[in-house]
């Protein structure tokens, strides 16, 4: 299921939706979470966006297992299977960390744009959906940095 579509690797074609999702759904986070007059324009491009990168996370991390054992099976070793490694570890942090800012994104979402809910409990929750959104960027670059390097740092260098 998460192998190939059309004779495409599912992830290659996945990885793009979680590079444009997260980050984005980050930044209208943040100001949903620093903005209160924002909250009401921003609660669902924010609750969409969460979910969309909690599940593209999700995919992007299940079809990059499947493309590392098609690799593996092909032969694929060395440096570049140990790059590869390195980036299904960072892929496996950002899938649960994708996962868990969906999860903070909506009970934000749910939690502060109701009457009567603020003070002290908002402002620790709005706190906590800062952090997840900066999380969870930095666990997109990072995942997303160690897989093009993975990809690109040979043919760049000239070397194979």
């Amino acid at each position: 299921m998460f192998d190939t579509i059309a004779g495409l690797p599912v992830h290659i074609l996945v990885i793009h939706a979680v590079v444009a999702f997260a980050p984005l759904a980050a930044l209208l986070a943040i100001g949903y979470a620093v903005r209160p007059a924002w909250r009401r324009v921003l609660r669902w491009p924010v609750a969409l966006l969460a979910v969309a990168t909690g599940v593209g996370g999700f995919v992007a991390a299940e079809s990059g297992e499947a493309l590392e054992r098609r690799l593996v099976g092909a032969g694929v070793g060395g440096e570049t299977l140990d790059l590869i490694h390195e980036h299904a570890e960072a892929g496996d942090l950002a899938r649960t960390v994708c996962l868990a800012f969906a999860a903070i994104a909506l009970v934000a979402v749910l939690w502060l744009l109701r009457p009567g809910r603020g003070g002290v409990i908002g402002l620790l929750v709005a706190a906590i959906l800062v952090i997840a959104s900066v999380a969870v960027t930095a666990a997109v670059l990072i995942a997303g940095h160690k897989g093009s390097t993975a990809v690109w740092s040979q043919t760049i260098s000239g070397t194979n």
